[in-house]
């Protein structure tokens, strides 16, 4: 397959989130969903880098990253409430899910994979 060179490229990507187990103290379980991202071009990953290293408390660097996140994720697939009901993608519930450390590491490693071309975990 040919090189495709694209202006924005997305893709779907799977993510697993590993969360507390509400049964098992000291235990995760892992959780799935697919995300669509869109990542930066370099220049655009350095300039905010560069702004980043302006930001002097770290409320502003921890707003930067969620940001970030909502720049680059465009939507969502698997997500459910409390109830099992359908989450729709919105920037409103994707900002309340970056609110736990456990989505965000599970983002990072997903999106981390993807640039390196990792193949997805099995499973996913």
């Amino acid at each position: 397959m040919k090189f495709t060179l694209v202006e924005a490229p997305t893709f779907w990507w799977p993510v697993t989130v590993r969360v507390p187990d509400p049964e098992t103290p000291g235990k995760t379980i892992s959780q799935t969903l697919q995300v669509q991202f869109s990542p930066k071009t370099r220049d655009a990953e350095l300039a905010l880098n560069e702004a980043f290293a302006r930001l002097k408390t770290d409320r502003e660097r921890a707003e930067a990253e969620i940001e970030n996140w909502l720049d680059i994720i465009k939507g969502w697939d698997g997500v459910v409430d409390g109830n099992g009901n359908p989450v729709a993608f919105s920037q409103e519930a994707l900002r309340a899910a970056l609110q736990w450390q456990w989505f965000r590491s599970g983002l990072a490693k997903a999106f981390s994979d993807s640039a390196f071309g990792l193949e997805a975990e099995r499973g996913n």
